[in-house]
């Protein structure tokens, strides 16, 4: 965790000039825009710099983070390799009440781990003009007190996942969840890849989901165990994807700012790389259903067909160098996934007997 007492921090910006940002410099609260609608508007002044901490106002970034545990979840539920049987199943209400829980979780985890990035990342936001009026950057909250609150929204998940039927096979992927998640942050600093560290934290949700019905992947043969690798990387890879696109809203800000990422890094080819990209997540999708023993047609029409045709619709018409355009394609792409990954396995579910 970033030190707030750090006073000045150095950036080298793509013209060759030395950017000097003052990290722990409190700065003048910015009147918040009168807002006509939406959950914020309807709070009292004081706790919206709060909710903005947690991102309530945008729930694309919730589903973001739940997918992959639903994806766990069902998977587990859907495939005769990872349950007693090929004749058990898990109830739907069980699922439901699953996802319920993990939906209120992923809402608090995400909460937490906005706040933490908010404030370890205000010297930079100040410098993007889509990040600069969130709470830290802007003044509303200190660091110390968004680290504070980040802390305490942390707390609320844990207790979460002790309501969980199987807790202690939860632990080890969610611990590792956390202690990425806390790494991410730092990333656009050093490496052009923190799209890879984001998709490597989020994908280990996925063992969160199947964990929380007692499936452990270190108990897991061999080959189970390379099916779960296939759909954690494809995850990872889809990570990759979805947030290289959402970064290029900010291309030119982080140019001047000398932000790291892979739009950065892909600036001009981006879209061959999101075709590879594409291409290695289908084929991650298509190995774990061979792997696990998917022979219905929902997970292979659902899951690898869908996902296929909303990839290769997005390379070919998102406009990278118009920033609506991009967040646009952002928020199409996670719901359109998550829909047809998780619908598939959830066909799956229903087709067995």
């Amino acid at each position: 965790m970033a030190s707030t007492t750090t006073h000045l921090q150095h950036v080298i910006t793509s013209d060759k000039t030395t950017l000097k940002l003052n990290a722990a410099a409190s700065l003048p609260a910015v009147p918040i825009p009168a807002r006509k609608g939406g959950l914020l508007s309807s709070l009292p002044p004081s706790l919206v710099p709060y909710a903005e901490l947690l991102r309530l106002h945008q729930p694309a970034g919730v589903y973001a983070s739940l997918v992959p545990t639903l994806i766990g979840l069902f998977l587990a539920a859907a495939s005769p390799t990872l349950t007693r049987s090929s004749t058990s199943r898990v109830s739907p209400l069980s699922l439901l009440t699953l996802s319920v829980t993990h939906t209120v979780g992923n809402t608090l985890l995400r909460g937490a781990a906005c706040a933490y990035n908010d404030a370890i990342d205000a010297p930079y936001d100040r410098l993007v003009a889509r990040c600069k009026s969130r709470p830290v950057a802007r003044g509303a909250v200190t660091s110390l007190q968004a680290h504070i609150f980040a802390l305490f929204v942390f707390g609320l998940w844990i207790v979460t996942l002790f309501t969980l039927p199987s807790p202690e096979t939860v632990a080890t992927p969610a611990a590792l969840l956390v202690a990425t998640m806390a790494i991410y942050p730092f990333c656009k600093r050093i490496t052009h890849f923190p799209q890879l560290v984001l998709g490597v934290s989020l994908a280990f949700a996925q063992a969160v989901g199947y964990g929380s019905l007692g499936v452990s992947f270190s108990n897991m043969d061999l080959p189970t165990q390379i099916g779960l690798g296939c759909l954690y990387v494809s995850y990872v890879v889809h990570t990759m994807i979805y947030d290289t696109v959402y970064a290029h809203q900010d291309l030119e800000d982080d140019l001047k700012a000398g932000i790291l990422s892979m739009a950065v890094l892909c600036h001009g080819r981006t879209k061959i790389v999101l075709s590879g990209l594409a291409a290695v997540e289908v084929g991650l999708l298509a190995a774990t259903g061979w792997t696990l023993g998917f022979e219905g047609w929902s997970y292979w029409i659902g899951a690898v067909g869908g996902t296929a045709m909303a990839l290769g619709t997005m390379v070919r018409l998102v406009r990278l160098d118009e920033p609506r355009d991009c967040r646009m394609w952002f928020a199409r792409l996670l719901w359109w996934m998550g829909a047809c990954v998780v619908g598939g396995l959830a066909g799956e579910c229903w087709l067995r007997v």
